[in-house]
């Protein structure tokens, strides 16, 4: 078996540092108007290259070119938002590629590779001139419970977290059942925040404000979640190592403990071998892997291999922006089933132990 584009890419990233100090001087020379910005500047620039590579890479990796397109639709919009030149994405992606030529001619990286690269950067360039990058609102006209999640994100949005919390007491005493808190306040909420975020109209601080509100007004269902009785299915959700947004799979776990699994929620950040541990200890029924962003699809991809070579059978689903945005992507990383939200998890997760038990 040949060497994969994976491999190639994974021997290149010890480089990384250099490659993106390269790129960045050259665009210096070519934009030396970026200097006024001091040292700040350089290291805020040297930040975004390696984020920029990161999304090049993990799309290579993936073999997804959507992924990449709909990266650089964003950033297209993000500079429109932040009034911020286009064209230094553009100069940027040229200095990428003639680094990487220079690489190429210096026999550290092949044709192969090298010519990929230039494929994807082509279709990065060509977003940025030509595609917007598409929002849709979260907050939908026919959901049922429209005024309540209205009420609840004023709240937050104007800071106050303790009426917020306070309204949401009110909501979990109520008679509302909590696949529709789910579903129409606390998803929809959180998929808000995220577009907001996107498109620059909340800073990071305030979303970490917000999730961290919705953390504590969900944990507050924890006394419905639990009192259902448990059967003897077992469900681990996790995120990956360098994957910080677990709210998603946190409420499917919460759903899944509701609905009588036992579930271990193991959070974001998480290790590949201390995944694997918990997996061979508890011997779940169900593997959940959550990913948010991009750039952390290699990740979810070593980890699969990594359970899957380790001897373990159980079958693996996989969610989250990435692969609500390429359909295929889950097929072409090893997962075993894409689901789209908490009550597809379920659904899958009954149906792929029936399967199983008719195959013993």
């Amino acid at each position: 078996m040949g060497v994969t584009l994976k491999s190639k890419i994974d021997l290149l990233r010890p480089s990384l540092p250099f490659i993106i100090k390269e790129i960045n001087d050259r665009q210096y020379i070519i934009q030396p108007e970026f200097n006024k910005y001091g040292i700040a500047g350089v290291l805020h620039a040297l930040d975004d290259a390696k984020t920029n590579l990161e999304y090049l890479f993990s799309a290579i990796e993936a073999d997804s070119k959507l992924l990449f397109q709909q990266y650089n639709r964003w950033v297209n919009t993000l500079f429109v938002n932040l009034k911020l030149p286009v064209d230094s994405m553009e100069i940027f992606y040229q200095c990428t590629k003639e680094v990487f030529n220079d690489l190429l001619h210096k026999g550290e990286m092949d044709e192969d590779l090298f010519s990929k690269f230039i494929e994807y950067i082509d279709i990065g360039i060509e977003a940025l001139k030509n595609e917007k990058y598409e929002t849709i609102s979260y907050f939908k006209k026919d959901n049922p419970f429209s005024d309540l999640l209205h009420k609840y994100s004023e709240f937050i949005f104007a800071g106050d977290k303790i009426s917020a919390i306070k309204f949401f007491t009110d909501i979990c005493k109520s008679d509302i059942e909590i696949k529709d808190i789910y579903r129409y306040i606390l998803q929809p909420f959180q998929l808000e925040l995220g577009n907001l975020w996107h498109e620059s109209k909340i800073n990071v601080a305030q979303e970490h404000y917000a999730t961290a509100i919705s953390q504590v007004a969900m944990s507050m269902l924890y006394e419905r979640i639990f009192a259902t009785p448990k059967n003897d299915k077992i469900f681990l959700g996790t995120c990956v190592q360098g994957e910080l947004h677990e709210f998603g799979i946190r409420m499917i776990c919460d759903y899944m403990e509701y609905r009588g699994w036992n579930t271990f929620y193991l959070g974001a950040n998480m290790s590949h071998n201390a995944i694997i541990q918990m997996i061979n200890e508890k011997h779940p029924d169900i593997i959940t892997i959550s990913c948010s962003m991009t750039f952390n699809i290699s990740k979810v991809q070593n980890l699969i291999k990594s359970i899957k070579g380790s001897g373990i059978s159980t079958p693996i689903t996989v969610g989250g922006y990435p692969f609500n945005l390429d359909k295929q992507l889950w097929r072409k990383i090893g997962a075993d089933v894409y689901t789209n939200d908490f009550e597809e998890v379920y659904t899958m997760s009954e149906k792929l132990c029936v399967d199983k038990n008719e195959v013993i």
